[in-house]
């Protein structure tokens, strides 16, 4: 395991310190559980950031639906036979 510093301002250390107490857990813990979440909503957020460019990229390039098509597909949804799921 791989052993990080970082200095934090003293009401921020205190902020972790006291989650520490609450949830009965080392403060290392409540670091890497902080981490864990930035790190995952970051690629997340990546992710979706990629899609979305991805898909302007496509409506540029005139790989688009005609919005006529996406409002029968919506009115069919559900119906029996249908595609629209």
């Amino acid at each position: 395991m791989t052993t990080l510093t970082a200095q934090v301002a003293d009401d921020f250390a205190d902020e972790i310190e006291s989650i520490a107490v609450e949830l009965a857990r080392p403060r290392d813990w409540v670091i890497q559980d902080a981490l864990r979440e930035y790190v995952s909503r970051h690629r997340l957020e990546a992710q979706r950031w990629r899609e979305t460019q991805d898909a302007i990229d496509a409506a540029e390039h005139g790989e688009v639906v005609p919005a006529e098509e996406v409002f029968a597909w919506l009115d069919a949804w559900g119906q029996e036979g249908s595609t629209a799921k």
